[in-house]
């Protein structure tokens, strides 16, 4: 078992394919059985690193091997980005649907993996919490309109007042015309 990185609340070590999470003894937070039954309701609709237990105060997941979003922006063409933005948002507005708000999706630093087939892996699920409004997709909105000029890089223009009232209209009813319009503003 391998020492892969240690968090605010959490040390995560790697034995082959499976992540094992461990509350960080600095922490005062343990957040692990939130994350575990989040995981577990979140994996029903192919969201998240596949759940394998929650016993002995040790989170066990399938291991996702990818590089952050951050660098998969800087670093891969249009076609490839679109997908992956495209995937997030979807990943996003089946969390809101279940009324499930992420947090952390303004500034998914490490919170989004995306794998060598191109496939975006949301990890980190410890902050959950139930909402009557969760937030998912307009957090995610913020993120794509802060990195509008690396995405201008690469022939994706956003228009971020678009962008954020396409995202106030989403909020006001999570339908799927509304999100939508969303898919098309950041695709063209």
């Amino acid at each position: 078992m391998e020492l892969y990185a240690k968090g605010k609340r959490g040390i995560i070590y790697r034995k082959g394919k499976v992540c094992i999470k461990v509350k960080n003894p600095r922490s005062s937070a343990d957040t692990l059985r939130n994350e575990a039954k989040y995981l577990q309701i979140l994996n029903k609709k192919g969201i998240g690193p596949r759940f394998i237990s929650y016993k002995n105060k040790k989170l066990c997941t399938e291991f996702i091997k990818g590089i952050i979003i951050k660098n998969f922006l800087e670093k891969e063409n249009k076609k490839k980005i679109l997908d992956v933005l495209r995937q997030v948002l979807e990943q996003c507005r089946q969390m809101d649907l279940l009324g499930i708000n992420k947090k952390e999706l303004t500034n998914p630093y490490k919170d989004i993996l995306v794998t060598n087939n191109n496939k975006a892996v949301m990890i980190d699920f410890e902050r959950c919490r139930q909402s009557k409004k969760p937030k998912n997709v307009t957090q995610f909105i913020q993120y794509i309109a802060k990195n509008k000029e690396v995405l201008g890089k690469k022939g994706i223009i956003i228009d971020k007042n678009d962008l954020v009232r396409l995202g106030k209209e989403y909020k006001e009813g999570f339908d799927e015309k509304s999100f939508k319009r969303i898919i098309i503003a950041i695709s063209t």
